[in-house]
């Protein structure tokens, strides 16, 4: 038997309904009070026998014929509440709470069509209805109607984020887990031709901890940002490989997505993610970062939470997006050069290239698939290939530097931000340098700004 969930109504129906449309002024009798204090005691039974007394007494007062239908709910007579609701109908009562409370009485009783009207029309009456939303989009999930429901979850998104989450977390998901016999595995190279896209550099004379934060620089004040991470034969790491419609497969890993930021710097720059799947976020330096996350969608940015995360100190954060907002960015907003960019995966079908540009993933679904190069600052591409069982699929994918498409930056990195002095021991102000060393010195040479590796070897 269907059964909604429906805690939030203790606290509607302690207050009972508004008087509604019900005309003039009604007696306090003994019996009306009796009714409401059961009510908010939670006497359901006791508060239905004090209402059909109350209503013996003032026959024509639609209130009391409205809130014996509640209480008749909470006492599971649910028939009879819906009886007790319509006569309130008759009666002229009216407005969005009793129609809300309505709807979720014929969803107790498996009439869910007629719960999603009811909803529906009290959502029109009154749009702030964020636990009718809520209620709403369980009903649309056990109606077969997903899309519907997972509508719902982007109209609680910004409302009430908990809501929103908790109703995403009760949906079916759309990705099942089912064994896979003789799966097949796939690997490949990502490479970019052409002009190598300039690193970002950020002046650390702009942020705090320059002591600290100068520990992987330039020696001269800048921290260079390698958004392509190009090695010298043109490979291409932090490039997540996502296989596309994998409806059914392995599970996700169970182990928590971890990112470690060390000497400013993220260990991590690209990751792909689960919606609503869990962060580990690990701090090892000895200053705050004010992390803050982000989902991007297109051009659109919106701050999902922010949160300091202290020195030596590591905390869990929440991946849940929007449904329909294929990134994220992690970003600290005090040192803005530790950053970490995710990618959506809809399955576990996916790898992030490593150092040469390579990847592989295994346990696949025999079948055909589209697949899926994303890096954060290059137009996707996308491939398609044949998983046989137990054999291994090759696919390459090259880039064009030169379609890069970040913003303009500022790359300026000649000359001293300040007097980091990394060739000798003079400190800022003469004497003896105090100040951290440098122990990653970023080798950067500002007049060489691209390298073309040519076209890319072909794969054997």
């Amino acid at each position: 038997m269907f059964r909604l969930k429906v805690s939030i109504l203790v606290l509607a129906f302690s207050l009972a309904l508004p008087a509604g449309s019900f005309a003039g002024d009604f007696d306090s009798t003994p019996h009306l009070k009796r009714a409401q204090e059961m009510s908010l005691l939670g006497k359901w039974p006791e508060a239905v026998e004090a209402f059909q007394k109350a209503l013996e007494e003032q026959p024509d007062n639609n209130w009391i014929q409205a809130n014996l239908g509640v209480a008749l709910s909470r006492a599971e007579r649910n028939m009879e509440a819906l009886l007790a609701f319509e006569k309130a109908l008759q009666m002229g009562y009216d407005n969005a709470e009793f129609r809300y409370l309505r709807g979720l009485t014929f969803a107790k009783v498996n009439l869910l069509a007629d719960a999603a009207k009811e909803i529906e029309l009290a959502l029109e009456m009154d749009s702030q209805l964020k636990f009718a939303d809520y209620d709403l989009g369980l009903i649309y999930e056990h109606m077969g109607a997903h899309d519907k429901a997972l509508a719902q979850v982007t109209k609680l998104y910004r409302r009430n984020n908990t809501l929103a989450r908790k109703l995403y977390f009760q949906l079916t998901p759309e990705y099942k887990i089912a064994a896979v016999d003789d799966g097949g595995s796939l690997k490949g190279k990502v490479r970019m031709r052409g002009s190598i896209p300039k690193p970002r550099v950020f002046h650390l004379i702009n942020i705090p901890n320059i002591k600290y934060c100068s520990r992987i620089s330039d020696g001269q004040g800048h921290r260079i940002l390698h958004d392509f991470v190009v090695n010298d034969t043109g490979a291409l790491s932090d490039t997540v490989i996502a296989i596309l419609n994998v409806e059914k497969g392995k599970p996700f890993p169970r182990k928590m997505t971890n990112v470690t930021i060390s000497r400013c710097q993220a260990d991590q720059y690209v990751i792909g993610f689960k919606n609503g799947e869990d962060l580990l976020l690990e701090n090892t330096d000895p200053i705050k970062h004010e992390m803050a996350l982000y989902e991007v969608n297109g051009v659109y940015k919106y701050q999902v939470s922010n949160k300091n995360t202290m020195p030596h100190s590591s905390q869990v954060r929440s991946l849940f997006m929007k449904p329909g907002s294929p990134e994220l960015i992690l970003k600290c907003n005090l040192h803005p050069f530790i950053q970490t960019r995710g990618l959506m995966v809809a399955n576990p079908y996916y790898a992030v290239t490593d150092a040469e540009g390579n990847f592989e993933i295994h346990d696949i679904p025999p079948g055909t698939y589209e697949v899926m190069a994303w890096h954060p600052f290059i137009p996707t591409q996308t491939g398609t290939i044949t998983i046989e069982k137990g054999k291994t699929a090759t696919l390459n994918f090259t880039f064009e530097g030169k379609e890069e498409r970040r913003k303009l930056y500022q790359n300026d990195t000649k000359g001293y931000r300040f007097n980091t002095v990394f060739e000798n021991e003079e400190g800022f102000y003469g004497g003896k340098r105090e100040m951290d060393p440098v122990e990653v010195l970023q080798q950067f040479n500002n007049t060489d700004r691209y390298i073309d590796v040519g076209d890319s070897p072909t794969e054997e």
